[in-house]
């Protein structure tokens, strides 16, 4: 990524020896050591401060209930194929995350996979549901994982971050990944506030989706990589995407959200693997889709 444009990339991700003085903490925050179960999780959590670190073991871990995050601390496994979380969760999210102003909260090192979720995890709840603020400071970033046919989705909220360098693949389950909303841009419901906004092209107010792998192992059908709602606002670059469309819902949907607001595509490599002919989708709001490489589509 050296060279690139990657203004909210370089505001997010640092080496680990830079201090961060946002709010006076350090990065180098106290770190605390799972045993990897949710409970420990749960619990070194309720203990920790903003900054702090806590890391999960290599093993295989399934969780049957719900983390909460909600202090901006790093979530760290041990690396993909050594830190492994089967989702074996029902109703309700795997993991649930809060963002918390003017701070950055990070999920890294953690393999994720089904581990016996009976009902889907649909949206907007998800499996994994980031809720966050575009006006207070608050960021993400999910990256370094892997996720393996989950029986449901990622879902952000009005989140200011980046998912890079990880792995998806989607199929077996279900046949699409994140649902990005943008649901309370500038303090308002249902996209309003999005929507009121300027689409700011260019600017670093957008959730970066970028560096990353994505699958959809169906053989017959395609599947969606993305579907924003309520005024989301995403940018999609610099992925390999295999069988999967780049999307949007409209406001012609059903309920009073709004669709969603603006997207940019672009620099990714889109194998449509002789399944579809399609590799985006925009159903309401502005779409920027260029200098992309395209394969067997048609």
């Amino acid at each position: 990524m050296k060279g690139r444009n990657m203004g909210i990339y370089h505001a997010l991700c640092r080496s680990a020896i830079v201090i961060w003085i946002w709010n006076g903490f350090s990065a180098l925050g106290t770190v605390y050591h799972s045993d990897g179960s949710a409970a420990s999780v749960q619990g070194l959590h309720n203990a920790a401060l903003n900054g702090d670190t806590i890391t999960i073991p290599a093993g295989t871990f399934n969780w049957a209930t719900k983390v909460t995050i909600s202090k901006s601390i790093t979530l760290q496994g041990a690396g993909v194929g050594n830190t492994i979380i089967k989702d074996a969760v029902n109703g309700t999210q795997l993991i649930q995350v809060g963002l918390v102003a003017n701070n950055l909260t990070r999920i890294t090192g953690i393999e994720f996979q089904n581990g016996g979720r009976t009902s889907v995890g649909a949206a907007p709840g998800g499996i994994i549901r980031v809720d966050g603020s575009n006006t207070n400071g608050s960021q993400f970033r999910f990256d370094h994982c892997k996720w393996t046919d989950l029986n449901g989705y990622f879902v952000t909220n009005t989140v200011i971050g980046v998912i890079d360098h990880n792995t998806v693949t989607v199929g077996n389950k279900v046949l699409e990944w994140i649902y990005p909303y943008g649901s309370n841009w500038n303090g308002r419901t249902y996209g309003d506030g999005s929507w009121t906004d300027p689409a700011n092209y260019g600017s670093p107010l957008f959730l970066f989706i970028e560096d990353n792998t994505f699958t959809n192992t169906r053989t017959t059908v395609q599947g969606t990589l993305t579907d924003g709602f309520n005024g989301a606002r995403f940018v999609v670059r610099h992925n390999v995407i295999n069988n999967l469309v780049i999307g949007n819902h409209g406001t012609e949907s059903p309920g009073r959200g709004r669709s969603s607001r603006a997207y940019e595509a672009y620099n990714n490599q889109i194998d449509c693997q002789n399944v579809n002919r399609y590799v985006s989708g925009n159903r309401g709001g502005g779409e920027l889709f260029h200098d992309n490489t395209i394969r067997n589509c048609g």
